[in-house]
């Protein structure tokens, strides 16, 4: 599935996509030509909830995976931004430690970003405990807010809420 996350320093966010990843999925969205129509309504409810607990964004980046491609669509509108980044930081199988080093380098303050199981719970798991066994497993749909007070860094975040799709 499609997870999303909003980090920056010293906030974070992790919203978890409504389907896990299937056959196709890998490919670019301009590939697929997936529209509109298929966005998930649970999706919009839980970004629409997200928009009332952080009613501003300072940039919001994707995977360029399908799924994640289509979570950011339906973000950026809620939103109303004026688009979104993509970057392979975001996808399934990368390393915890590569989302901290490109979280790093980053300006903002509140950043969304979307990305994909296994990487955005294990990551959770290891920005909150420093533990790099998952304990997190992010639901369909579902939103992660980390704080990080001082550095972005193992054990060193911050949980401030955890939403599912049913709450």
């Amino acid at each position: 599935g499609l997870p999303y996350w909003m980090v920056g320093t010293p906030l974070a966010f992790s919203l978890r996509a409504t389907r896990r990843l299937n056959w196709g999925e890998s490919m670019p969205m301009k590939a697929r030509g997936v529209g509109a129509a298929r966005r998930p309504t649970r999706l919009r409810r839980s970004v629409s909830g997200l928009c009332k607990l952080v009613p501003t964004l300072d940039a919001l980046v994707s995977s360029p995976l399908v799924r994640a491609v289509e979570t950011a669509e339906i973000v950026t509108e809620a939103y109303e931004q004026r688009g979104f980044e993509q970057t392979p930081v975001l996808e399934p199988e990368r390393d915890p430690r590569e989302l901290a080093a490109w979280l790093l380098a980053r300006q903002e303050k509140r950043l969304a970003i979307v990305g994909h199981e296994p990487l955005l719970s294990h990551a959770a798991t290891w920005f909150l405990s420093g533990l790099r066994t998952s304990f997190i497993e992010l639901g369909k749909a579902g939103v992660l807010l980390l704080h990080f007070p001082d550095a972005i860094a193992p054990g060193r975040a911050r949980l401030v809420f955890a939403v599912t799709a049913k709450q």
